[in-house]
């Protein structure tokens, strides 16, 4: 792959992340039997959804769901109660898994 595409890439999607977002979620329709918008034939996948982010092949409207701010925060589900619980200091944290009991190495 050519290295400067990326750089291309930024040029639309400023934000690394947000880009990373962007072209996996293309890889992933691309994948799913989406319509190439560009005629790359020896490019797999992730490639090509990079070089059509770099030539501009989608509109702002297409990218919003995609990127960060306001669009994103309301396609992103609530948090489940179940998986988090309260630390002391009333932050949230992750439900740790049981611990299994030590079990001895046999070599």
């Amino acid at each position: 792959m050519d290295p400067y595409v990326v750089f291309d890439c930024q040029k639309i999607v400023p934000n690394r992340f947000a880009l990373t977002m962007v072209a996996a979620a293309r890889a992933r329709a691309l994948n799913r039997g989406a319509e190439p918008r560009l005629d790359l034939p020896h490019a797999d996948v992730s490639e090509l959804a990079l070089h059509e982010i770099a030539d501009g092949a989608f509109s702002r409207d297409e990218l919003a769901p995609l990127l960060l701010g306001s669009a994103a925060t309301t396609l992103l589900p609530a948090p489940d109660p179940t998986t988090t619980e309260l630390r002391g200091d009333g932050a949230a944290s992750a439900a740790a898994a049981p611990v299994s009991s030590a079990q001895e190495t046999v070599h």
